[in-house]
């Protein structure tokens, strides 16, 4: 499952810049209304020929499949043509990277007895996978949609909770976290009050929990009521109990835990920041989405004490400094996250993928399915901006903002407002991205 701010460009001394400070301030509006998760978002970079953002990405161990942004057109937009405008070239708009997709796996499981509606309804927990495009791995998922089959032969693509339509999901992913897999499958049956059978298989064992899991998720998605009277038609000694028991322990007491995609990085220290010393600053990350990976080129970002910054944590400050031959700066920043615990994918088609399909099949005729296995990845950017720095030294104990005329000015406003709102929407991007969280 990010927002942010930037710089003002007015001393005691000098007052308002009077050509950049309300372009500024609108930079800074344009980009706190469009830096939450829950927006649509795109990245810019300023100077022309400049290298656009790569697609975001996310690895697990070999293979790599790319991630959805989930763009924000209209206020990125925005701030890349007055940064055109101010930096002397057209900004460009990173194309919209495409969808996680993926294929459903299933594998044999335990068949449960309960009811719906008030009528008996038995139905397989089957152990469903998927398989993401490009990949080897294969990742654990359930089903969030009891009265709808399967079609393995239906690819599937990254939604989001809204568009899935389902209810209860926050209480969903909160039996996500404390089911299996993220829970053994021995341990979650014993902490549940169950007992393994010795003479199970490492497989049976899982099956066990992932029936246990999978009832769960039915109880909260679908209103689904597993039989406490042998809820496992044909099971094998010690099934019934210990799939009623993991149940029972994930339907008791169950807390909520919010949609991943609430994530929000944020940049503070607008109304504070100047030029002093030969840098510009201090900006403040703000993050709940771990820590961002920052490097410079055509400069230096540098702590209160000088030390250069490497990684930045939330509530952190950092400096700009610029080269002395140098007239552009090159920032790029790497944000780490896993595709959250709780990400739904819903059935599409071929035609939707290639964007051949006239109307895009959003969610086809096969059951919802859901994240239950974090992945790790990153989402790299890079961003490339003018900035000339003031000639006239400040006088002792007052921090300067650039002189009207400069190309800092704004562009250098504009600039960081790109690279924050950029970051922004490359954190959230693990939520569609992302995006995964």
């Amino acid at each position: 499952m990010p927002r942010l701010a930037l710089a003002c460009c007015a001393s005691a001394e000098s007052g308002p810049c009077p050509v950049s400070s309300s372009y500024f301030r609108r930079i800074l509006h344009i980009v706190r209304t469009s830096a939450r998760a829950a927006a649509s978002g795109a990245l810019v970079s300023p100077l022309e020929g400049g290298p656009r953002s790569p697609a975001p990405q996310i690895h697990s161990q070999e293979d790599r499949i790319t991630m959805r942004l989930k763009p924000i057109r209209t206020p990125l937009a925005a701030a890349a043509v007055l940064a055109a405008a101010l930096a002397g070239g057209p900004a460009f708009a990173q194309e919209e990277p495409e969808p996680i997709t993926g294929d459903p796996t299933a594998e044999p499981g335990l068949e449960l007895r309960g009811e719906l509606d008030g009528d008996r309804y038995d139905v397989w927990a089957n152990v469903l996978g998927l398989t993401p495009h490009g990949s080897e791995e294969t990742y654990t998922v359930y089903c969030i949609d009891i009265r709808t089959p399967l079609d393995t032969e239906s690819p599937y693509a990254e939604g989001d909770w809204e568009e899935s339509g389902v209810a209860n999901l926050e209480s969903v992913r909160w039996v996500l976290f404390n089911g299996y897999p993220n829970v053994g499958a021995e341990e979650l049956i014993e902490s549940s009050g169950g007992e393994v059978n010795p003479e199970w298989t490492d497989a049976e064992t899982a099956e066990v929990a992932y029936a246990g899991t999978q009832a769960a998720v039915w109880h909260f998605t679908d209103a689904w009521e597993l039989l406490s009277d042998n809820p496992v038609k044909g099971g094998n000694s010690g099934e019934d109990e210990a799939v009623l028991a993991v149940y029972e322990h994930l339907t008791e007491d169950t807390g909520r835990v919010p949609d991943p995609s609430e994530f929000i990085v944020d940049l503070e220290g607008e109304a504070e920041a100047g030029y002093e010393g030969g840098r510009f600053g201090p900006y403040t990350i703000r993050s709940n989405a771990g820590p961002v990976e920052l490097e410079a080129d055509g400069g230096r970002l540098e702590k209160a004490n000088g030390d250069i910054v490497e990684s930045l944590e939330d509530g952190e400050e950092f400096w700009i400094a610029m080269d002395e031959s140098s007239s552009e700066v090159t920032i790029t920043g790497t944000a780490a996250y896993d595709l959250p615990v709780g990400r739904v994918f819903l059935a599409t088609t071929e035609a939707s993928l290639s964007g051949d399909a006239a109307n895009r099949v959003i969610s086809g005729e096969s059951q919802k399915l859901i994240l239950a296995e974090p992945r790790a990845g990153e989402v790299p950017a890079e961003w490339r901006f003018a900035l000339d720095a003031p000639t006239d030294e400040p006088e002792p104990g007052g921090a300067q903002l650039p002189k009207t005329g400069t190309g800092l000015t704004v562009a250098f406003a504009a600039g960081l407002a790109l690279l924050v709102g950029g970051l922004t929407a490359t954190v959230f991007a693990k939520r569609r991205t992302g995006s995964v969280h």
